[in-house]
């Protein structure tokens, strides 16, 4: 399963089983294997399409497995800031699928922790892996195809985040992220990658504008799958920095001359995805996110979007978010603060302490201090 393995439409449950048929990626298990599938579930409210993996998807694997005689399903994530897995299990519609099916769901902000010695360079010198990951006899790792705020695109190797505890994943956006993205993915290999692209976002990673891109991909080298999934998003795959220092690791190659595609299909639109300008190019105001969780940065943009459509952003603003922000100095803008890390770190005008705050919290105090001015 070095190539990969690309289907167009949007019969989800249809799509499914001809990419195992394909491939056959289960030929190996057997009856008593413990399979854990790990769905991206960043966020746990109603508007969750594009955002978090279709659970559509993971039921069609589970109906592939369970035929194959494995009952050991287990279906694991752990949520973004501010959100929580076992809440997004309850209003995605996992919870009813793992009554019907019989599957366990695991919240693995709440799970048991093994911490394990990374080989690569980079900020850190191990990482603490949940346990039910480790322990399991095959991973499966079904990612949303999607924009990133801070890493441009977040895929398979992103996606592997959710297997760490809160703090952790914390500590990611205090270094080099991207480093420490290629880290993770020297510590921890999946089994098999269904990339979920039936919808996604070409904003953010927790936006609310889903795009219809109906396709699904199935591989086994994060790597390779990622690379193509930035090219299918518009972008270089050398340009998404943990994709370049993966493959400068040796973990696997971004060069798209040798990663091999079979289609099994064909689209019936052939839309090509664009990305929208980086938000520094987006808005008229001054934007200091260096270090900011992605939580805090997705809720922030939405927000900016909201008060630019309201035409209440400035050059006169300058908003800072994360633990590395720091007031300009001999300011002349009004400095909005926003989340608990910016606010400990500055003296600014404006002061939104919440942990993540919401994206209608920011909304409404910036434009009514906008009103004021």
């Amino acid at each position: 399963m070095g190539s990969i393995a690309l289907i167009y439409g949007e019969q989800i449950h249809t799509m499914v089983p001809q990419l195992i048929a394909a491939r056959d990626p289960f030929h190996s298990l057997r009856a008593r294997d413990t399979v854990v599938i790990k769905p991206n579930l960043v966020v746990s409210r109603k508007e969750w399409q594009g955002v978090n993996t279709d659970p559509q998807v993971v039921e069609a694997l589970v109906q592939a497995l369970q035929a194959r005689g494995v009952t050991r399903i287990v279906i694991g994530d752990g949520s973004g800031m501010g959100y929580s897995a076992t809440k997004a299990f309850e209003v995605c519609g996992y919870r009813d699928m793992a009554r019907r099916y019989g599957l366990q769901l695991v919240d693995l902000e709440r799970d048991r922790f093994v911490r394990k010695p990374v080989p690569i360079e980079g900020p850190f010198a191990s990482l603490e892996i949940a346990r039910t990951v480790l322990e399991c006899d095959f991973l499966i790792n079904v990612p949303v195809m999607k924009a990133h705020c801070t890493t441009s695109i977040t895929c398979s190797l992103k996606n592997l985040k959710g297997v760490m505890p809160r703090a952790m994943k914390t500590a990611f956006h205090g270094v080099d992220l991207s480093r420490a993205i290629a880290q993770l993915a020297s510590v921890l290999v999946p089994d098999l990658i269904l990339v979920d692209g039936i919808q996604g976002d070409l904003s953010s990673e927790t936006g609310r504008t889903p795009v219809a891109m109906n396709r699904l991909l199935m591989g086994t080298r994060p790597v390779e799958m990622d690379s193509v999934v930035a090219d299918m998003l518009g972008y270089p795959p050398r340009a998404i920095r943990h994709i370049a220092y993966s493959a400068d690791a040796g973990l696997g190659t971004c060069d798209l001359q040798s990663i091999k595609i079979d289609p099994l299909n064909q689209p019936v639109q052939n839309v090509r995805l664009r990305p929208p300008p980086h938000y520094s190019q987006r808005f008229p105001c001054h934007l200091d996110l260096d270090g900011a969780c992605c939580t805090c940065t997705g809720n922030l943009l939405f927000a900016l979007e909201r008060l630019k459509a309201q035409g209440v952003l400035s050059a006169s603003q300058h908003f800072l978010a994360g633990p590395q922000a720091c007031v300009p100095s001999g300011r002349r803008t009004m400095t909005i603060a926003v989340g608990q890390c910016a606010v400990e770190r500055t003296d600014a005008d404006i002061c939104i302490a919440q942990c993540p705050p919401s994206a209608g919290t920011i909304y409404r105090i910036v434009a009514s201090a906008a009103r004021q001015d």
